[in-house]
Formats: structure tokens, C-alpha cells, sequence
């Protein structure tokens, strides 16, 4: 009679809950000359005319390595769960901008929305699956808090500030990442100083299980990639890259 030792038993436990990952790994470039950003001119409250006085369009952002910035990559993985974040992402508005110009967070998720300015905004959102919110922050350091329950690119205008413009991507799981987001210290990168980077859209999607998924790019101005199919293998990184030729506009209705 074989005898099972409780080594042996521990020993199969252990590797039967193994969770075999690899890091899904690429760039995001722009292939030939980028369009210059074009300047974006405040007209309204002093505040904000002299913060944005050589302010740029953050809608697209080509490093001078032709990286580009603020593009979500993300994956589409049956079954997978999101998790929640510990503490709420916070959207804020900051010297009349959107600030991140991007979020991106897990579906369920609450986004603490407010204003670090001293002129009144509003939190316009352009939803279509979530709730569309039109909200008053009338001074700062007001907190509105935002559940956000679907997948879906939510586009967040100012209706006192027209040229305001922000977004929040709502992913359905874990895996996804945005390029030119944050830098080494985890501190927001500008897009006048991505601009100025040698950056070529890097991106890294950390410890992704083995198996079959498919890959999208989602970007505010370029439109949205053609998913493509790939395999994760159990010990090998595997490489995705992108240019803007892979990326579609919906046709408007």
C-alpha cells in the first residue's frame, strides 16, 4: 500500500493552486510626422486664462520618440473578475484641466470627483452605459462620489469651461494599463513633458495567467484597435505593439 505523506499531500496542494503568469509587453507609436498639439486657450475667469496661458490640447500627444501618450490597453478575458480598488481613484480639476486627462478603473468602482480650482466647474458626463452626471462643484475641495458599474469610454466635459475635456475608461478586469500615465515615483506625467520624452509608448500588462485572451488599444482621438488574439504561454513574456494605423474611429451616426 502506497503511503501519502503530509509533505506530499502540502507538496501537491502547493502546486495544484499554482497560478502560472507572464507580463504582456509592447509600444504604442505613431508612424510618420504627428499633427502639432494646437494651443488651448481659456476665455473665461482669470484663474484659468493665466494657468492655461500656453496651454496645449492634450487630445493627442506624440513623444519625440513618437510614443503615444494616454492610450488604454487592455484585455478581454471571459470570466475574469475586477477587483476594486482600496481607496476611490480620485478625478480632479486642476488649473482648468481635467486631472488625469484619463482614469482608468475597474467596473464597480466609485471615482471620488472633484475640484482643486477656485473658479466653480461642472462634472458633465457623456455616458452612455453608467450614469450621466451633470454636477456643480462650486468650490474647491467639494467630493461628489461616482459608481461606475459598466464597461464603457466615458468622455467628461465642463459646461462653464468649454474646452475642458477628460475621460474615464471603465475596464471589466485587471489587466490593462495606460501609456505616458505615470512615471517611476508614480506621479502623473504631463503631456508637455511626455512631449518632450524619448519614450516610444511603452507599456507593460503585469502577470497575466496562461491562456487565450484578445488585445485592444482604445485612444480618445485615434479610436479604437481591432482586437487581436494571442496566448500566453506559463513562463515566456509576450510582445504586442501598436501604431496608429491600427486604430478606427467609429463612423458618426
Amino acid at each position: 500500500m502506497k503511503t501519502v505523506t503530509t509533505l506530499t499531500v502540502f507538496s501537491f496542494i502547493l502546486i495544484a493552486s499554482l497560478t502560472y503568469a507572464a507580463n504582456i509587453t509592447g509600444t504604442v507609436m505613431y508612424d510618420g510626422d504627428a499633427p502639432a498639439r494646437p494651443a488651448m486657450k481659456a476665455t473665461k475667469d482669470q484663474h484659468c486664462i493665466d494657468k492655461l496661458a500656453n496651454g496645449k490640447s492634450e487630445a493627442l500627444v506624440v513623444s519625440k520618440g513618437k510614443g503615444i501618450k494616454n492610450v488604454v490597453v487592455y484585455l478581454r478575458a471571459r470570466g475574469a473578475t475586477p477587483t476594486l480598488p482600496a481607496k476611490n481613484p480620485v478625478m480632479d480639476q486642476v488649473d482648468c484641466r481635467y486631472y488625469p486627462h484619463v482614469l482608468v478603473v475597474t467596473e464597480g468602482t466609485t471615482v471620488d470627483v472633484t475640484s482643486s480650482d477656485p473658479v466653480a466647474h461642472n462634472v458633465h458626463s457623456h455616458a452612455k452605459k453608467n450614469e450621466a452626471v451633470n454636477w456643480q462643484i462650486p468650490v474647491a475641495g467639494k467630493v461628489l462620489p461616482l459608481k461606475l458599474e459598466k464597461r464603457e469610454a466615458i468622455k467628461f466635459t465642463c459646461d462653464i469651461h468649454n474646452w475642458m475635456t477628460g475621460y474615464i475608461f471603465v475596464v471589466d478586469n485587471d489587466y490593462y494599463t495606460v501609456t505616458g500615465y505615470k512615471d517611476s515615483k508614480e506621479n502623473w506625467i504631463s503631456s508637455d513633458s511626455y512631449e518632450a520624452s524619448s519614450d516610444k509608448g511603452a507599456y507593460t500588462i503585469k502577470d497575466v495567467p496562461a491562456g487565450k485572451y484578445r488585445i485592444q488599444a482604445w485612444h480618445e482621438e485615434l479610436g479604437t484597435t481591432k482586437a487581436k488574439t494571442i496566448e500566453v504561454s506559463e513562463s515566456e513574456d509576450l510582445q504586442v505593439n501598436f501604431t496608429n494605423a491600427d486604430f478606427r474611429k467609429k463612423a458618426a451616426k
